[in-house]
This record gives C-alpha cells, sequence and structure tokens, in this order.
C-alpha cells in the first residue's frame, strides 16, 4: 500500500488543518463516500496521534498515516490524493508491490 499527496494537497492540509505537536494527518476507513476501493467504503481523514503500528509516510513536513487496523482497505493499492480547485480529491492506483 502506499497514499501518494500531491504538493498542492501537502499544502492545503497544512494551511487548513491545525497540527499541533506530536499529531499528524490519519487516513481512516468510513462507511459509505464517493471512493469505492472496497465496495460500501471510502477513505477519509482527521488530525490524530501518530499509531507507531501502522503505515506512515512524511512530506514537506507534514506526516500522514494509517492505523494498523484500518491497512485491510488501502492494501495492494496507492490511493492518489490531489488538491483541485481547494477541495482534497481521491483517486486509486492498482498493482502496487507489497
Amino acid at each position: 500500500m502506499k497514499i501518494a499527496l500531491d504538493e498542492k494537497a501537502v499544502e492545503w492540509f497544512k494551511k487548513e488543518l491545525d497540527f499541533p505537536e506530536n499529531k499528524a494527518l490519519r487516513f481512516y476507513v468510513r462507511y459509505g463516500g464517493d471512493v469505492n476501493l472496497k465496495q460500501g467504503f471510502s477513505p477519509a481523514f482527521t488530525v490524530d496521534t501518530v499509531d507507531p503500528e501502522g503505515y506512515s509516510e512524511t512530506q514537506s513536513g507534514l506526516t500522514y498515516y494509517v492505523d494498523e487496523k484500518d491497512l485491510w482497505y488501502y492494501e495492494d493499492h496507492i490511493l492518489n490524493v490531489t488538491c483541485k480547485n481547494d477541495e482534497i480529491e481521491y483517486s486509486i492506483s492498482n498493482n502496487i508491490e507489497s
């Protein structure tokens, strides 16, 4: 799995969300929504404390991660996160090597 943020998305998150010390951007799985990687579920985000047991990356000073309990949703895929017209958009790429 991989989460790929473009630079516009990174800047949007940093501008729009408050990241106190020891906090990061957490992607999680929610019921419903528009992106149907797994039927009936879609990605969402919040600001939270990093889970050392999951997936995490840092890009341009922004740390983002997925808790271990949500890895099932993203496995074997790339979640592409972009910002267009001041809104966050998701798309899915397949065939990632684990």
